[in-house]
């Protein structure tokens, strides 16, 4: 096709649509891609994550190399992070989405959540670690995790390289 060609079916088509033959029907429209949509429901959360101990996330695509790197890096050199201790799964599932999602438009590329071992919580259950771990699971700004090393708080505290 030469340049600067046209195609007299696409100019007729375009000037006689309207605004409504843009939208896309029956797909929502969403206009903040990094919140996750996500049930407060703990049983439904154990279905995407029960892992109750060392944590390791990668999200597909992303290479090997960017979790060995988080893996090695120390807590104390990520200055961005919330403390979970004490909150319910539904409160703690609002303020980590607000938390990634004002971290990620900062261009904030380390965060830390420190959510705690568990060891307080009813039937020694780590519940707030284990929500924090399936939305990170299904959060798709979040390029990989894992939990803190010992000297860093272990098990309780989960490291996370945001997407760029």
């Amino acid at each position: 096709m030469k340049k600067d060609k046209k195609i007299k079916e696409l100019d007729d088509w375009l000037e006689k649509s309207t605004d409504e033959d843009f939208i896309l029907q029956d797909t929502p429209i969403i206009n903040d891609h990094d919140h996750v949509i996500f049930d407060y429901d703990f049983d439904q959360i154990l279905t995407i994550d029960n892992n109750k101990g060392i944590f390791e996330y990668k999200r597909n695509g992303v290479q090997d190399y960017v979790l060995n790197k988080l893996k090695k890096k120390n807590v104390s050199d990520i200055p961005c992070g919330i403390d979970l201790h004490g909150e319910t799964v539904k409160d703690a599932i609002v303020k980590i989405d607000d938390f990634f999602s004002n971290s990620y438009r900062n261009n904030i590329e380390h965060i830390k959540v420190i959510c705690g071992k568990g060891t307080n919580s009813i039937d020694n259950l780590p519940k707030i670690k284990i929500t924090v771990q399936a939305y990170i699971k299904k959060s798709l700004i979040v390029n990989a995790a894992c939990t803190a090393r010992d000297k860093d708080g272990g098990i309780g505290v989960i490291k996370i390289k945001l997407k760029n």
